[in-house]
Formats: C-alpha cells, structure tokens, sequence
C-alpha cells in the first residue's frame, strides 16, 4: 500500500494548493463558479499521475502488454499485419506500430500511453467537477486511478470517449461520433457511449424507472440471457464462452462504493430535478449506468462485467461532489466526512486486504527512465 500512498498524498496535497490558489465565487447552490483557475499545481499534480503510471513496470496485465510490444518488429510498414475487425483493435495496434517504427522503448510506450490517459481524465474531472479535491480524492478511492496502469485499451478508448462526451454536451454530435469511432478503434466496447445521446433527460424521472427496470431483470435472468449476451460480443470482435461470464460475483464493498451516489441521488431527486443542466443529467445518468452494470457483475463475473461497468466509473468522482450541493450546510459537511472515512476505508480495504497493491506492482525510478533515453 506505500507505493500507492506515496502518490495518493502528495496529489491530494497538489490539488488542495490548487484550489487554494483559485478564485472563485458561490452559486445558487453554493456551487464553486471559477473566476480563475490555477494551472501551476494542477499542472504539477497531472504530470506526477501520468509519469508514475507510466515508470511502472509490473501491474496487472502489464507485462502482456510490454510482451506483446516487444514482440512487434520495427523494421515493417506501420500497417503491416493489422487486422481491421473492431476485435483486432486496429488502432491500438498501428500506434503501436508506429512507436515501434519510431524507435520507442517498451516503458516509452507505458508513458506515453499513460500521458494521454491521465491528461485526458483529469481535464474532464476538472472541466465539470463542483470539487475538484473531492473528485481527485474519489478518483483515487473508487479505483480510477489503479485501472489506468492497467487495461491499457480500455482506459486509452475510454480517454477517447471523454472527448466525445464533452462534445455531445456542446451537441457537436460529427465530432461526438467521430471520437467514439477512433475509441472503438483501441477498443470496441467504446461504441456502448453511443447511447449518450439517450441520456440528457432529467435523473429519477419515468426513464429512470425504465433504465433500473431493464438491468434489474437482465441481472435476475442473466443465466438465460448468456447465448444473447456471447452473440452480441462475437459480433464485437471478441471471443467469449459461457465459463467468462460465470464465477463469483462483484465483492459486495465494491457495489456498495457505485450505488452509495445512485442512493443520495434519490434522497435529492425532487431539486436535481428542478436544476435540469444538460452537463448534470447527463452525468448523473452516466453514473447511474456505472451502477447499474455492477448489479448485474453480482449474477455474472465479477471480472467481465465489473470491467465493463468501469467505462463509466469516472463519471461517479464527478457527481458525488455535485449531489451535495442539494444539500443543507450541516448535511453537506456531514457527509463530506462520512463520504471521505467510508471511500478512504474502501481504497485501504481494495488496495491492503483485496488485492494488495504493493505485491502487484514494481516501477522503475525516473532517473532511471532518463537515463534508458540516452543510453
């Protein structure tokens, strides 16, 4: 758990000073609108995330990865030997062609992979967080952060899909579909946003009922959904059985970390209502689905559906620290420090006990980074 702390604190401390040092005054809400941004600690605390994630050099399926790229010849046309089926990851691979051409280094491709991951993420959780601490600190606690130095597709496309949001919020929908389309390129889960158009709408309305509705009876008939739910993933690309999408549930802790927004939402329904901002709906609705893709991880495994679920877990660090404001001064505080004791229990329990992170992973320093440059 040191290896993970020893970025948690000093990031968290970087954030603090950054909002420190921003200007900005109270809304209707008491929503922070910003006058003036810092961009000197942010920028700080940003480059720290993305370089750490990128010196690892054991985590998860990170040593396929590194396998696999270095496995690629360099001495090939960028295009040589891709596969363009979505399953294939057309994409991913000619980048990774590409650096290879260029004469990259294995851990040159973590960081640059890591760079645009981690840039990307944060610009959207500082573009429409109502607490920018309280969403890093989210962004840490629930697990963002560890998956980045994993799933290196999945997080890159889901980087992508960022950008596409932000756009449909400014209904540029050409450039929305044609991010979703280069996401679905690093992987093809990506075309699951497509269904961001869908929804705008006002959280805990009739379509709200609907969408509960419809994964509360896909988790209950899972078992007789699964020769439906293999069809649409070989039709993806990917290969699947009947023993991927059965085992143990998600861990109930985890459940309980994506619902407890979903559960406050509805105790707020009636003025999340009435503020009705495209940005908020949207994402509260987002989260929602992150949620909802968890239930179901109860019935299925917990390792394909959680996964799946996780597209859309960023979503959750934002609207947490957005839910409060529809709350009383008292209440906000009180829960802002239940909320943090309860998420900090989690990433210690997650990270020590769970999966102990300090076993998984292993990083080179930076100074031997630099020096692998040059060497």
């Amino acid at each position: 758990m040191w290896e993970l702390i020893r970025i948690f604190v000093p990031s968290m401390l970087l954030v603090f000073f950054s909002e420190n040092q921003s200007q900005y005054k109270l809304g209707y809400y008491n929503e922070k609108i910003y006058i003036r941004r810092d961009k000197i600690f942010y920028f700080i605390m940003t480059l720290n995330m993305a370089v750490y994630v990128g010196l690892r050099t054991w985590y998860n399926d990170t040593v396929t990865y590194l396998q696999h790229y270095n496995s690629i010849s360099a001495n090939k046309s960028i295009f040589d030997g891709i596969e363009w089926s979505l399953g294939s990851n057309p994409g991913f691979m000619v980048v990774n062609n590409l650096f290879k051409v260029l004469g990259f280094s294995s851990q040159t491709f973590l960081m640059i992979f890591a760079l645009i991951t981690i840039v990307i993420y944060l610009w959207f959780i500082r573009k429409y967080t109502d607490d920018l601490w309280l969403s890093v600190f989210f962004f840490f606690t629930m697990g963002c952060y560890t998956f980045t130095m994993a799933a290196i597709k999945q997080t890159v496309a889901v980087a992508f899909c960022l950008i596409a949001v932000d756009r449909a919020i400014q209904k540029k929908w050409i450039p929305f579909i044609l991010w979703i389309l280069v996401a679905s390129t690093f992987h093809p889960y990506s075309l699951m946003y497509c269904i961001v158009p869908l929804l705008f709408f006002k959280p805990w309305t009739k379509k709200t009922g609907i969408l509960l509705g419809v994964f509360a009876v896909v988790g209950a008939t899972m078992q007789v959904l699964l020769s439906t739910i293999l069809s649409i993933t070989t039709v993806m690309g990917e290969e699947y059985n009947i023993e991927t999408f059965t085992g143990q549930g998600v861990n109930i802790f985890r459940l309980m970390v994506v619902w407890a927004p979903v559960i406050l939402s509805f105790l707020a329904r009636s003025l999340i209502r009435e503020s009705d901002d495209r940005s908020d709906n949207l994402i509260m609705n987002l989260s929602m689905l992150n949620a909802e893709i968890m239930f179901v991880a109860l019935f299925g495994t917990a390792n394909y559906f959680a996964r799946l679920a996780n597209y859309f877990l960023i979503f959750q660090t934002i609207t947490l620290p957005w839910l409060f404001r529809f709350f009383t001064t008292e209440s906000k505080r009180l829960l802002t420090i239940v909320t943090v004791v309860c998420y900090l229990l989690y990433f210690l329990y997650a990270n020590i006990i769970n999966q102990p992170f300090d076993i998984q992973f292993n990083q080179i320093s930076v100074w031997e980074y630099i020096n692998s440059i040059f060497s």
